[in-house]
């Protein structure tokens, strides 16, 4: 319901239903703090992809842009509360550093994980794994 209520351009969802143990408050919580990321950081409002998919025994959602991304030092920092990268993007987008250290949190207390890592054609992909 979030992905199509919500500003995601393009995304994929599993045939049938895919069931996580989740707080369904949190993960809307979590997916809508990455989906407001992705927004916010696509190149020139760019596409932002979601995907949701049962794989090795567990959900996967992953969330992408094509935005500057962030080097190996801003990945290391950006579950940081507070932190914030500092190039001229980042600058113009506002916020307080706070959602993706609140979406990991999430994750971590719903007992999966939320990790960032870059995308091969730029930009990020943020994936949430939860148990089913």
């Amino acid at each position: 319901e979030v992905l199509r209520t919500w500003y995601a351009s393009q995304y994929s969802l599993p045939s049938g239903e895919v069931f996580a143990r989740a707080d369904a408050s949190a993960f809307k919580q979590v997916v809508v703090i990455l989906l407001d990321n992705a927004a916010k950081y696509a190149a020139s409002g760019g596409p932002v992809e979601v995907s949701v998919a049962a794989s090795a025994g567990r959900i996967v959602t992953t969330v992408s842009d094509r935005g500057p991304g962030l080097d190996r030092n801003g990945l290391r920092h950006a579950f940081d509360r507070f932190w914030r990268g500092d190039n001229a993007t980042t600058a113009e987008t506002g916020g307080s550093g706070l959602g993706l250290a609140i979406a990991r949190a999430l994750a971590e207390g719903m007992g999966g994980s939320l990790t960032a890592a870059p995308r091969e054609e730029g930009g990020l992909v943020f994936t949430l794994t939860l148990q089913p």
